[in-house]
Formats: structure tokens, sequence, C-alpha cells
């Protein structure tokens, strides 16, 4: 549909025909729109409804600087009712019953503290290896350096690397079970534990 200055005089003077006409273009094009953004058919509808208001309400102000572009103008319109209404709707989600708590979504911080200590544990034991062993283990588990090339820099096969590493991460569970008497499961894994200070 070609839209231009004309359309627009008739649609401030509110002629039936023209009107008729801006809605029946505009509809399917804002409905399919807010068919991706809405999932209620209500709230679709009020959305177009209080879309097609306001672009009246901008033609009246004589805001429409490009009458040529009115369908884009419209579906801005319509993006930014959308979002408002997507704000509205968030903000009046009725609150929990009284006497339940809302659920807490922070980390335990018995884990976070078993966490550091374990860290640091590993890194204590991770100071004690060799310089090789040391090596190996931080370019693998924190600078996150891939085995070819680790391999490739050391000029040898990724075989050999993956045996040298598996050695490595033997002797840093012993290391790390020499320090924490009796050595548990859990600190059997103690390799994958990211390493920092």
């Amino acid at each position: 549909m070609n839209f231009d200055e004309g359309f627009l005089s008739r649609l401030k003077q509110r002629d039936q025909d023209t009107c008729a006409l801006l809605v029946s273009a505009l509809t399917p094009i804002l409905e399919a729109r807010l068919r991706y953004q809405l999932r209620e058919h209500a709230a679709i509808e009020d959305v177009r409804n209080e879309t097609l208001y306001r672009v009246f309400r901008l033609v009246d102000e004589g805001r429409v600087r490009e009458p040529e572009k009115l369908d884009s103008f419209a579906r801005g319109v319509c993006d930014r009712v959308a979002q408002e209404s997507r704000r509205k709707s968030r903000r009046t989600e009725p609150l929990p019953e009284p006497g339940r708590e809302l659920p807490d979504h922070q980390p335990d911080i018995d884990m976070l503290l078993a966490e550091k200590e374990r860290r640091a544990l590993v890194w204590h034991a991770v100071t004690k290896l060799s310089e090789v062993d040391r090596r190996l283990i931080v370019e693998m588990h924190r600078e996150e350096r891939g085995r070819s090339e680790m391999a490739r820099d050391r000029g040898i096969s990724t075989t050999g690397l993956n045996v040298r590493l598996c050695r490595a991460l033997k002797r840093l569970r012993a290391q790390v079970c020499t320090q924490n008497q009796p050595c548990n499961r859990r600190v059997s894994h103690a390799a994958h534990v990211p390493l920092s200070r």
C-alpha cells in the first residue's frame, strides 16, 4: 500500500474509508509481529488496538515525518507498546503466599567455602611438584591450553603428552593425599578442581 501526504491528511480528517483502509492494512502486519512477542491472544489484541490508537494520535499531532514509511512507523510503535505491555505484566505478577519464602538462588555458602579450601589445598600441592609436572598441570587446567598445542611445544606426540600428564596428575593426587589424611574420594579428584590462588 502506498502512503502519502494526501493519505495522512484524510486520516487527520477521519475519512472513514481511509481509516478503515489503514486499519485493514496494518492489522495483519501487527498481529504477525506480535505473535512472536506475546503468547495470549487477548494481549495481542490489546497491543494491536493500543498501537492503532497511538498511530492515529501521532498522525493527528503531525509526528509522522515520512508518510511513505507509515507501515514501518507503525511497526516501531507496536514494538514499543509490546515492550511496555510485557514490562507491566511482569510488574503485576502475584507475590508468593504469606509464610512461603522465596527461593534463594545464591550458591550454598558451605559449598563455596569447601570449594575455596579444596582449591587452596590443590594449589599448595601443585607448588610442591617438580617444575615439569607443575608446568604441565598449570598449562592444562589453569591456562586451558589444548593438548595438541602443548605436545607440539614439547616436541612430543599427543599420546606422549597424555602419559606425562597422567603421571603428573597421579603425583598431584598423592601429594594432596599426604596433606589431607585420610585421603577421601572428593580430594582424589583434585586434579579436576580449577586452579586459582
